[in-house]
């Protein structure tokens, strides 16, 4: 049975390591990336499995930064670096995808994480999962990105901006979130972060997590426990007890969703504008206020226009910048 599974999780890994050779390449077709996307829904061990062969194909371009006889390797390994670059362009897709395993199996066993640095980033509009080296995830939001640094014995994650949920594995070393002047510590819990224009927002579903502001002046760690949600900034922190449904709401965008209950007007047009290209803009200070509830696709606008003016006494005008303004009927 074991030797079963063993050879199941073979083939997965060698499946995941071709296709992050074949999405690599500029000219992959429509067609190969639909197979690829049925492919990885099949189960949680394609997707997780994937994404440690995309994050070693990143890394195979940082290899050649070592050099032979140099007691230090050079700065650039350790880079911040988003998209995938080819490195081996003139070997069959066999030998890139044996790279891609090898690469693997260097990171698994954690000789590369010592001190390397590795950006995952979103676009506007776009999700994405990462499987660390020792299984911890993080689930990016639209527009975010976060680099992650394994050294000195703590596992510490920047996020730079954005939002993200991030689920620690159980280790001896301390899993660190470092945001917004701030350094998050947890170590099996399961929490989100999210960077506003001055304020900063730790909800912890799962588990605990300890808050710690950087910089001088005594230490002000705070505890925060499952079901709370902490916002901190320049003028201090508070904490908030949020029940189950709450939490899942604010994560509705792991099923690319807003979840709407109570919010403003304007609170909602801002959220929508968080997912897509195409805005929308208040015209009329009036309605700002409007209160709103409902469950809707972050990327399709128009539908939450629709039902804004089918609720309210709204209209929606659409000007050649292609932003869409709202105003009272009247």
């Amino acid at each position: 049975m074991g030797r079963e599974a063993g050879s199941r999780r073979e083939a997965v890994r060698a499946a995941a390591a071709e296709w992050a050779v074949r999405l690599s390449d500029p000219a992959c077709a429509a067609d190969t990336r639909a197979a690829f996307e049925a492919w990885r829904a099949e189960s949680f061990e394609r997707e997780a499995a994937f994404e440690r062969a995309h994050a070693a194909w990143e890394r195979t371009e940082r290899l050649r930064a070592f050099k032979p006889g140099s007691a230090k390797p050079d700065a650039d390994l350790f880079a911040p670096e988003e998209a995938p670059r080819r490195l081996f362009h003139r070997r069959s897709p066999w030998t890139l995808m044996a790279a891609v395993a090898a690469v693997s199996g260097v990171v698994g066993t954690g000789v590369m994480t010592a001190t390397a640095s590795t950006a995952y980033a979103t676009d506007i509009g776009e999700r994405r999962l990462v499987v660390l080296a020792d299984n911890s995830r993080i689930e990016l939001n639209t527009d975010s990105k976060v680099v992650v640094r394994y050294r000195d014995g703590v596992r510490e994650v920047k996020l730079v901006k954005g939002e993200a949920l991030f689920e620690a594995a159980h280790d001896a070393r301390p899993f660190v979130v470092k945001a917004r002047d701030a350094r998050i510590e947890t170590n099996g819990g399961e929490l989100s972060v999210r960077l506003g224009a001055e304020n900063a927002a730790v909800t912890v579903r799962r588990g605990a997590a300890e808050v710690e502001p950087d910089g001088e002046g005594p230490a002000r760690e705070t505890k925060v426990a499952a079901g709370t949600a902490m916002i901190y900034g320049p003028t201090g922190s508070r904490a908030q007890p949020l029940s189950d449904a709450e939490i899942e709401r604010a994560l509705a965008w792991r099923q690319g969703a807003i979840a709407l209950n109570g919010q403003s007007l304007s609170q909602a047009v801002a959220e929508f504008n968080r997912y897509n290209r195409r805005k929308v803009r208040i015209a009329d200070p009036s309605i700002a206020d409007l209160r709103l509830a409902g469950y809707f696709q972050s990327t399709e606008p128009m539908a939450f226009v629709t039902a804004v003016t089918h609720t309210f006494p709204v209209r929606a005008t659409e000007g050649e910048d292609g932003v869409i303004r709202l105003a009272r009927k009247g």
